[in-house]
């Protein structure tokens, strides 16, 4: 009866385990400094300059109701959680957000907005991503 007991009780411990314990990282995107932000002048910067700071947009907008008018949109997106077993348990969950639209008439910039959101800063997610790779 005791190894039985025994052998139970290592039998539910190691399906325990395998039903996964992880922290997970999922970032989509590239960061958007706010330095580089800085960089943008409305009424000045050209398209083809904002695509050099800031690489291909995520994506574009057009409005068909004002010709010329384009909205370039770049993201950033940063989540770190804690995984227990099958989907039963998350938390510690860690969240950064980087939001630019850029809006241009005929190539120049004529307005931008950037907003950050989140419970961890930038610079730490960038220190942990060089320690991780």
């Amino acid at each position: 009866m005791k190894k039985l007991s025994i052998f139970l009780s290592i039998l539910l411990f190691s399906g325990f385990v395998l039903t996964g314990c992880a922290i997970m990282r999922n970032i989509q995107g590239r960061p958007i400094t706010s330095s580089n932000v800085g960089k943008i002048i409305n009424g000045t910067t050209t398209e083809s300059q904002i695509v050099s700071i800031f690489g291909p947009p995520h994506s574009t907008e057009k409005n068909p109701l004002m010709p010329g008018i384009v909205t370039y949109k770049y993201r950033f997106k940063y989540k770190k959680f804690l995984h227990l077993g099958d989907e039963v348990f998350t938390a510690s969950k860690r969240t950064y957000k980087e939001k630019l639209d850029v809006v241009m008439k005929n190539g120049i910039v004529i307005s931008h907005s950037f907003t950050t959101t989140g419970n961890i800063s930038l610079r730490k997610i960038l220190k942990n991503k060089k320690t991780v790779n």
